[in-house]
């Protein structure tokens, strides 16, 4: 709750035609996530507002030398505590995150295939890129 508020109106006086493009904000407790990106236009979107959140996770599976974005991942962060901060199903390939600063670890599922990944967050515009391997049965 502390940055979107902000955001979201920042976003709709600066960048009308983008922020038109960003899907509606959602809350796991007091986390505020916007998660999305299918389509070029949604996923030029969230490119441009990246910068103005704590953390930004981006999903994709490797298929021969390019790699595609995917969809319906399940994200798990914990903090260092090792309590639970947020449990959210991205439905795109772009999740941008009103996180507090700190350490966490994130686990990224996508297929049975967990990945992780540890982030200290501390200001605006950290990234973490999840990228799984080609499927060898296609």
């Amino acid at each position: 709750m502390r940055l979107w508020c902000a955001l979201a109106i920042g976003l709709l006086g600066a960048l009308p035609t983008h922020a038109q493009q960003l899907p509606p904000v959602h809350f796991y407790f007091d986390t505020a996530y916007m998660c999305g990106g299918i389509g070029s236009d949604e996923a030029e979107s969230f490119r441009t507002a990246q910068a103005n959140f704590p953390l930004t996770l981006n999903f994709g599976q490797q298929y021969g030398d390019r790699t595609a974005f995917i969809a319906d991942i399940q994200v798990v962060m914990r903090d260092n505590q090792d309590q639970v901060v947020l449990n959210i199903n991205s439905n795109g390939p772009y999740c941008l995150l009103d996180i507090d600063p700190g350490q966490y670890q994130v686990y990224s599922t996508y297929e049975g295939q967990t990945l992780r990944q540890d982030i200290t967050v501390n200001q605006l515009g950290h990234r973490l890129v999840f990228v799984w391997p080609e499927d060898p049965n296609q």
